[in-house]
């Protein structure tokens, strides 16, 4: 019974959401496509749940070069 009543909340929200867009095109002089596309929710959720790994240092001469660079542009910038 629960899942019944999850269902119907997706369900509304799902109206909701449709109800905002339908709005937006009917109301808006140019319409843009991109914000009424999904792709940026769907890759949202995926960083939430697949974060990127970041890169690892492979020796300590790639780290000391990072460390150096970040050291010239800060200086840089006075």
């Amino acid at each position: 019974m629960e899942g019944l009543y999850y269902k119907q909340i997706e369900e509304r929200e799902a109206l909701s959401g449709l109800a905002l867009e339908l709005r937006y095109t009917l109301n808006a002089k140019k319409v843009d496509a991109k914000k009424l596309s999904k792709k940026r929710d769907k890759d949202k959720v995926r960083r939430i749940f697949h974060p990127d790994k970041k890169k690892e240092i492979k020796n300590k001469n790639d780290f000391v070069a990072l460390l150096e660079k970040a050291n010239q542009m800060f200086a840089n910038r006075n």
